[in-house]
């Protein structure tokens, strides 16, 4: 079986689609950003497929998956407790998110030491994961803010955080349906609190609470998390079987209806 991808970028007009070829949409943002590319005519009813994060895709790729664990890993856990020296980190690129998140942590920061680094805030000397990483040895929690408040938008933000020896509580602010997607009892939700400043008091006291900011990290290190490139391999693979299946779809997607059907809110949290 083979599959062949030709990427469209942002062409006026689609070209001509013959009858044997089937178009697939791909994309791993939210509807706040690709809604307004598309909801032109031609594009709107130019492709057979979706292939997404989003649970009501043809090809559904999430940003990543859990399984839980068969063995614990041993951990001294009070020394990891008693190591953290700083309340909270955040690593970010993107200073003008459709979230607002960086006016909720602004507010945040009235009540609880907030450390912005990234594009946005101070140098990190390490890249990628590895700065996450090493944030997460002196830092008791960890800000997991996404660009927009979309339904099954839950990126690599908030999976990476379950990686092994990522020993962070993660606050997490995103999608509405959020919890049932990660793990429950593992994370923090800004969804949970009214404000900014009721989220902040309540890390304040966790913060200085063992007990409590522990039960998160070993919660956390229940289940094991699989990234996102190992699970594009995986939809590739699905999408190859399902164009060289008989249960194939035929017609075409209404591209402007399932870009909104999944919901995306405002905050409405923060003044």
């Amino acid at each position: 079986m083979f599959c062949y991808f030709i990427t469209l970028i942002l062409l006026k007009i689609p070209p001509k689609r013959t009858e044997n070829q089937t178009w697939i949409f791909f994309t791993l943002e939210s509807p706040q950003h690709i809604y307004g590319r598309y909801k032109e005519k031609q594009w709107n009813i130019a492709f057979n497929l979706t292939w997404s994060y989003r649970q009501d895709s043809d090809i559904f790729t999430p940003y990543g998956k859990f399984s839980k664990r068969l063995t614990y890993k041993e951990k001294n856990y009070t020394e990891i407790f008693e190591q953290k020296s700083n309340d909270v980190a955040w690593v970010v690129s993107n200073c003008f998110a459709h979230s607002k998140r960086m006016r909720y942590v602004q507010m945040m920061k009235k009540y609880i030491d907030v450390d912005i680094f990234g594009r946005c805030g101070k140098f990190c000397s390490l890249s990628g994961d590895n700065c996450i990483k090493n944030l997460s040895r002196n830092y008791k929690f960890y800000l997991s803010f996404e660009n927009s408040l979309c339904e099954d938008y839950v990126t690599e933000k908030a999976f990476r955080l379950y990686k092994d020896d990522f020993n962070i509580v993660p606050v997490i602010r995103g999608a509405p349906n959020v919890k049932g997607i990660l793990p429950k009892a593992t994370f923090i939700s800004t969804s949970d609190f009214k404000s900014p400043k009721e989220l902040a008091l309540y890390l304040s006291d966790v913060a200085l609470n063992k007990t409590k900011s522990l039960t998160y990290i070993k919660a956390k290190d229940r289940y094991v998390t699989y990234a996102d490139i190992d699970l594009l391999e995986r939809g590739a693979c699905s999408l190859c079987e399902n164009l060289n299946s008989d249960n194939k779809r035929k017609g075409v997607v209404n591209l402007s209806q399932w870009a909104l059907k999944k919901r995306c809110v405002s905050p409405t949290d923060i003044t």
